[in-house]
């Protein structure tokens, strides 16, 4: 069979078809017993599948007694939506000899398909030295692959693939980390090595991995705690020991630390060894407990950071930590702050300078963009001034401005943990608006490319699909709207003019390749799928949206002029619903959203308040700060909040 058609499928995290600009969500496809039709067809890539077969993937050991029938029909439907995208139903869903075949058109990209010969690229790669081109097929990987397979559906077949898509996507993230390490950048390799560890906890190379990653940063304090963390782990859940390999890394980072860190760890190993395995709890030294209960090992982070200093000679800057029972630090204005996800109590406090602004988790580090105007009560963005950008260290409280003439006004970070910002000036100053990629360790610049210019000012910056997408708050003198696709390795550029005014934030969609963008002028919300390039204005102009964020299948977007926030399906119709936020002081809205850490975050500067909103049940808890809340962003366990001064 040949046709011209090329369609496109996804099978992780969502399924979906699209050919020709013409997109079948899967609540297009004939109820569950359709889309596991497919979803099992598809990676067979035109093996003839047993009707038998079929039955026990669609059933598993309870068919009905007309499951022959059933099938039959789930096939006829499955034919006509295929039909619906395109497709000649008939001739590409067949049956013959008690056999199905589902044979997509040559060239037909299959988003698992993709990953698996990106991960194939990768391992070739490093093993020929090419460090570029493993990152760009690990990171093509590891995108495709991050989405669960099928959510909410169990049965053997599809656990067995769960499990392949699992491992491809940890050779993926073993190639990134060893790629970064193999450029001298811990700090990257950190990064993808935790993937590692959250992917598949109980495999030892992802801590190896991470040791020699700390390692390569200088930080052998932390890698002590890493095979702690890994040791205590296979005494507390499987009753066994580290391997004779990591053992033997642990040893030698031992001969090489200082006296007073081998002491401590030498300590906890030994009671380990002789508790863990015979069901006790292990005693543990003060200051160094890994065992402990989440909230009581943050509490050692200080003694942490003392080793830190010990071992690694660094430096730490002026710094409020939790370190007693009970105790907070005090929230200092012009500050980013820590706040512990389940508890809401503040942990870190890192002063910052003057009116920190947007802030992004990225690289091992807390990025925040400062934005001073220099006229009170200016509505004009063009007179913004005194623009900074600050790269702030956890594990340290140490914080460094970004230098090279940089003035932010938009920033997002990409897959390898290196930020990206738009670099804006306004139009009586002559100089281009670029959007440039600093190196998350040496905060070099390296990439810079020109974007088309608004009124001097961005916001609307994501990182998605392999692009790089801004977008002015305002447009330029006439007002146009544009938005800007940037190639981030060539520069390349294509530009948009939007109809529905400037978007106050861009949103990448992972897994379904949409963008969603807040306009800021005209109230409305809209989705940019990117492959095809067709838009769909899913909120009118009764809505006011700042900012939003994608969790997974849902888009939350926060209301600049309301108490509220509206959380809507990523897919299929929107079904908008609204969040009211029972704040006291009803005056303002919503400055700024983010999602991780197992909730929703939201900031109302004018109120002082910081939200957590729960996505299961939609309930708000409240967290009050003493000065004005302005972003928000997430990382694995915590929330990170910038504050003002009133």
């Amino acid at each position: 069979m040949t046709t011209s058609v090329q369609p496109r499928v996804f099978l992780a995290g969502r399924i979906a078809l699209e050919t020709n600009g013409v997109v079948i969500d899967e609540a297009r496809f004939p109820g569950r017993q359709g889309r596991l039709l497919f979803a099992y067809l598809v990676p067979e890539q035109g093996r003839a599948v047993p009707r038998d077969e079929l039955a026990e993937a669609l059933w598993a050991e309870t068919p009905p007694t007309t499951w022959d029938k059933a099938l039959t029909g789930i096939v006829s439907r499955l034919r006509g939506v295929l039909a619906d995208g395109g497709l000649d139903g008939a001739n590409v869903l067949t049956g013959a000899f008690g056999c199905y075949r589902l044979e997509l058109p040559a060239g037909t990209w299959i988003d698992v398909v993709v990953a698996a010969d990106a991960v194939k690229a990768a391992e070739d790669a490093i093993a020929a030295g090419d460090l570029d081109r493993t990152k760009a097929a690990a990171v093509l990987a590891d995108s495709l692959l991050r989405q669960p397979f099928l959510p909410g559906e169990d049965g053997a077949w599809v656990e067995e693939k769960r499990r392949g898509f699992a491992d491809l996507r940890g050779r993926a993230l073993d190639a990134l980390t060893d790629a970064a390490l193999r450029r001298g950048d811990g700090h990257e390799g950190a990064m993808w090595a935790e993937q590692a560890i959250a992917l598949e906890p109980f495999r030892e190379t992802g801590y190896r991995r991470l040791m020699e990653a700390h390692v390569a940063s200088g930080n052998r304090a932390e890698a002590l705690r890493v095979y702690e963390r890994c040791r205590r782990l296979l005494a507390d859940e499987l009753g066994t020991y580290p391997s004779p390999e990591t053992e033997s890394l642990y040893r030698g980072l031992l001969e090489g630390s200082s006296g007073r860190v081998e002491a401590a760890t030498m300590y906890k190993t030994q009671v380990a060894e002789t508790s863990a395995l015979a069901g006790l709890e292990s005693a543990e030294p003060p200051g160094v407990a890994q065992g402990a209960p989440r909230r009581r090992r943050r509490r050692t982070r200080a003694a942490l950071a003392g080793a830190a200093l010990l071992v690694g000679g660094v430096v730490a800057a002026a710094l409020a930590l939790v370190s007693g029972a009970g105790s907070s630090p005090k929230v200092l204005p012009n500050s980013v702050v820590r706040i512990d996800a389940d508890t809401l109590k503040v942990e870190q406090v890192v002063p910052v300078g003057d009116s920190p602004d947007l802030v992004v988790a990225a690289g091992g580090f807390v990025w925040v963009e400062h934005h001073v105007l220099r006229e009170a009560n200016s509505y004009s963005l063009r007179n913004a001034g005194d623009r900074t950008l600050t790269r702030v260290d956890p594990a340290t409280g140490g914080s460094v401005v970004v230098g090279g003439g940089l003035a932010p006004c938009g920033l997002t970070a990409d897959p390898s943990g290196d930020v990206w910002v738009a670099d804006c000036y306004p139009a009586d100053t002559g100089r281009r608006d670029n959007v440039v990629r600093v190196d998350a360790r040496t905060l070099n610049f390296e990439r810079t490319w020109q974007v088309t210019g608004g009124d001097g000012f961005y916001r609307g910056l994501a990182y998605g699909g392999g692009s790089l997408w801004v977008g002015p708050i305002f447009g330029g003198i006439t007002y146009e709207s544009f938005l800007t696709r940037v190639d981030p390795q060539t520069g390349a550029r294509r530009t948009m003019l939007l109809t529905h005014g400037a978007p106050a934030g861009l949103q990448w969609s992972e897994g379904y390749g949409d963008l969603w963008m807040e306009n800021f002028a005209d109230g409305s919300l809209t989705r940019l799928h990117a492959a095809t390039g067709a838009r769909t204005t899913v909120l009118d102009a009764a809505f006011n949206p700042a900012y939003g964020v994608v969790d997974g299948d849902v888009v939350w977007v926060a209301d600049w002029s309301a108490p509220q926030v509206t959380r809507l399906n990523a897919v299929g119709r929107a079904r908008p619903r609204r969040i009211s936020l029972p704040t006291g002081n009803p005056l303002g809205g919503v400055e700024n959203i983010a999602g991780g850490a197992g909730a929703v975050w939201a900031t109302m500067p004018q109120a002082g308040e910081l939200w957590r909103i729960d996505p299961k049940t939609n309930a708000a808890t409240r967290v009050r700060l003493p000065y004005l809340p302005t972003g928000v962003t997430t990382d694995a366990n915590d929330v990170w909040v910038t504050v003002r001064k009133r």
